[in-house]
């Protein structure tokens, strides 16, 4: 990935990450396509001076196959008037120039390479933001619809844990609880009550049972005493 790819990647998760955040955006969207135009802008500045630089690469390239060529006429001009040590010279010059040509080749060709690929990013990049540009309604209207629906999701959380409600249930609990308690003091009183009676009862019994026996010994002691009388 190249260093315009991951610029554009890096402000793309920006993007997203503000885009969350903003209450408008719209606003967030086109500062984002205005920043992303400047660094393409910029991109491009630079890839024309890499440009600029394989081109005078290559001039200086054929530059030096051109100064070959006339060394070796040289050469052979010295040779044709029988001048072999002059010859032998341009010769060497000769090779000179084409060592140089040869070495701005190489350079050469790894720029244009190098500068081949940059222009594919830039393409990529802009064909990137023309994506957005094209959808940018699509995008700010998706992102609206998660604003509300949020919105209701928050509206109906706080609907349901309602303290209102908290409250009306516990109060409603308490007076359940408070109707069974005192269904259970009434029917502990009448127990108690039913218990006293029971007492009473079994008291009363008992002195009637008292009375009667005295009634017995009564009788039986006057029954005794008429007896002595008679006699």
């Amino acid at each position: 990935m190249s260093i315009f790819s991951r610029i554009f990647k890096i402000g793309q998760a920006t993007v997203n990450k503000f885009m969350d955040s903003m209450e408008k955006p719209e606003v967030m969207l086109e500062q984002a396509i205005r920043d992303k135009e400047q660094q393409i802008r910029e991109a491009k500045q630079s890839i024309q001076k890499c440009i600029a630089t394989e081109h005078q690469t290559r001039a200086m390239m054929e530059q030096e196959k051109t100064q070959k060529a006339e060394w070796e006429q040289r050469a052979e001009a010295a040779l044709g008037a029988g001048k072999e040590d002059l010859a032998v010279k341009a010769l060497q010059r000769a090779s000179e120039h084409e060592e140089k040509s040869t070495t701005y080749e190489e350079e050469w060709s790894a720029q244009k390479e190098a500068v081949e690929e940059l222009k594919k990013d830039i393409f990529k990049l802009e064909d990137e933001l023309s994506e957005v540009k094209r959808n940018k309604d699509f995008i700010i209207s998706q992102s609206k619809a998660s604003e509300v629906k949020k919105q209701i999701y928050e509206a109906k959380a706080k609907i349901s844990t309602n303290s209102s409600d908290d409250l009306l249930a516990r109060m409603k609990a308490k007076a359940e609880r408070n109707k069974h308690e005192a269904s259970a003091a009434k029917e502990m009183a009448e127990a108690s009550t039913g218990d006293t009676s029971l007492e009473k009862e079994f008291d009363d019994l008992d002195v009637t049972a008292a009375s009667s026996d005295v009634q017995d010994k009564l009788a039986a002691m006057k029954a005794r005493m008429g007896q002595k009388s008679s006699s």
